[in-house]
């Protein structure tokens, strides 16, 4: 039997988004050991050892540097603030260490391309980001639709969502969402993940795109747990984005993304059209986050020809059939590549995707991401 592989965890908290998405994909998974975490103090992690009731075993590491150090671990999973992930896992990528790390690769597209860098003079064999919604069962199914000629020719898509992340406030130590500056932000995560899943399905890259980025409610709430407002601040993130553009294969893509505040009751967060020679593809979801699974997806067939809809069944695997909460699943998906040595999305590939928000951002006035 092949023994699992031996994970240290940077940025596992009982508040962390890593707690709903990687925690219970690792601790489910016999391909996959915790044996180390690194937070920002070892009581910090000795905290989550004891939260997730972790055995006794787990060390805990007072800095990146003793994660790179420790010949025992086989693979490095980050999941902090975005601004955090150059100095948190760049001592691991020089010591060759495998990595996941979450999306976006790094605070700017000048922070990507040095954790490339060091990614390939590390001599790195795997290094994976986190843009989970690749592995997607809806994902895979509409590109294998829009690939298999069910709809003809694709002749053009629209693309409409609605979702707030910071347009009615944050959770108090969640400012950093509604900073630009931070790198983490609705653009860069929100619209960044959507953007790619909508590539992944019709073909990446632009011939040409124009974009508009506004911050249309700059003062914002910040709130306690409860949801108790304590104060405001001044938010510098956009949350509205507009995107027309061109595709390399010639597919013109209207994108919106409404994330200054709640979506209309009782209508889809999300409605994604792919119009073709023989038909239309309708996607509709509660959410536009389809990197966390929603449960609500559907996926609509219009045969020109035939003048009937259809409703495709979107296909199910392990992962559905386990009772893993819906920010858990794509996540697990991606580690269940990562067991048979598969990168889901290459830091190569990161790095462009963030080059294409910089020339975004660049449009619209904005500082040097």
């Amino acid at each position: 039997m092949t023994p699992p592989i031996r994970v240290a965890f940077i940025g596992l908290s009982d508040h962390s988004w890593a707690a709903h998405s990687h925690f219970p994909a690792l601790a489910a998974s016999p391909d996959f050991e915790i044996i180390g975490l690194c937070n920002s103090s070892c009581a910090r992690s000795q905290a989550a050892i004891e939260a997730f009731k972790l055995p006794e075993s787990v060390k805990c590491y007072a800095s990146p540097e003793e994660v790179a150090n420790d010949a025992d671990v086989d693979l490095v999973v980050c999941s902090t603030r975005v601004d955090r992930h150059l100095p948190t896992i760049g001592p691991s990528l020089k010591a060759g260490k495998n990595v996941y790390v979450e999306w976006p690769l790094g605070k700017d597209s000048a922070e990507a391309r040095e954790l490339a860098r060091l990614k390939n003079e590390g001599g790195v064999k795997i290094a994976t980001v986190g843009l989970q919604a690749r592995q997607a069962p809806i994902i895979k199914k509409l590109k294998e639709l829009v690939n298999g000629g069910r709809i003809g020719k694709v002749l053009n898509s629209t693309y409409t969502a609605q979702g707030s992340q910071v347009g009615e406030g944050v959770i108090e130590g969640s400012e950093y969402l509604g900073f630009t500056e931070s790198g983490g932000n609705l653009v860069t995560i929100r619209f960044g993940h959507q953007i790619d899943f909508v590539q992944q399905v019709l073909g990446y890259g632009f011939s040409s795109q124009h974009a508009v980025l506004a911050n249309r409610r700059p003062e914002v709430g910040r709130r306690d747990q409860s949801g108790k407002l304590i104060s405001e601040f001044t938010k510098t993130a956009d949350d509205t984005v507009y995107l027309v553009g061109t595709l390399k294969n010639d597919i013109p893509i209207s994108f919106s993304l409404n994330g200054a505040g709640k979506s209309f009751k009782d209508v889809p967060g999300l409605e994604w059209r792919i119009y073709g020679e023989k038909g239309e593809l309708r996607v509709t979801a509660a959410s536009p986050f389809l990197p966390a699974c929603d449960d609500e997806m559907k996926i609509e067939l219009y045969d020109f020809a035939a003048d009937a809809v259809e409703s495709v069944d979107i296909p199910k695997d392990e992962v559905d059939a386990s009772s893993f909460h819906w920010a858990t699943r794509n996540v697990a998906r991606v580690y269940r590549a990562l067991a048979k040595g598969e990168v889901n999305c290459s830091f190569e590939d990161a790095m462009e995707r963030q080059e294409f928000l910089a020339e975004l951002f660049k449009e619209n006035r904005y500082f040097e991401y």
